[in-house]
């Protein structure tokens, strides 16, 4: 939507149609408003690696000079392992704040590994590294070590990450 020569709004994200239906315009899908924003403010920008609250992708981005846009993307399936909101739960869990927890994360002497391809399980191992009197820096660096691991082998799969790289989303 044009609000003027300089300036446009558009509404995208999980409540997207909703927020776009009370202002009377259409929504764009996350995916092309992302790659557009990020070559239109950072044109030498060639991917986009992003851990939201509710999804994580990756978004590998043509050269600006041809016009740019999405080469190929990828994002997880159904499960919010690798997710904002799963790293958000179990900071709460632990009684942490969310940068508490990444500040703690970077003490860590020895992060033990944990199950990254399900939430559950998971939240399974973190519990009996807590029984067993693991340091929490350490579970917390396990943990995001853990979704690194399931961001690479389950949505990157083997596809070449081109640099600059552009981390976006609430994580």
């Amino acid at each position: 939507y044009l609000l003027s020569d300089d300036f446009s709004l558009s509404i995208t994200g999980s409540a997207g149609r909703l927020i776009s239906s009370v202002f009377g315009i259409e929504p764009v899908n996350e995916l092309v408003a992302q790659a557009y924003a990020t070559q239109k403010l950072f044109p030498h920008i060639r991917t986009i690696i992003e851990l939201g609250g509710e999804d994580s992708k990756l978004i590998l981005l043509g050269e600006s000079a041809s016009g740019g846009g999405v080469k190929e993307f990828s994002m997880n399936s159904v499960c919010a392992a690798g997710t904002g909101s799963f790293l958000d739960q179990q900071a709460e869990r632990l009684r942490l704040t969310i940068e508490e927890f990444s500040d703690l994360s970077l003490k860590s002497k020895k992060p033990p590994r944990i199950a990254g391809r399900c939430s559950v399980f998971a939240k399974s191992d973190m519990i009996h590294l807590q029984q067993i009197a693991t340091p929490v820096e350490d579970i917390v660096a396990g943990l995001c070590f853990a979704v690194a691991r399931n961001f690479k082998g389950s949505i990157s799969r083997g596809r070449k990450i081109e640099a600059p790289v552009s981390f976006q989303g609430g994580v």
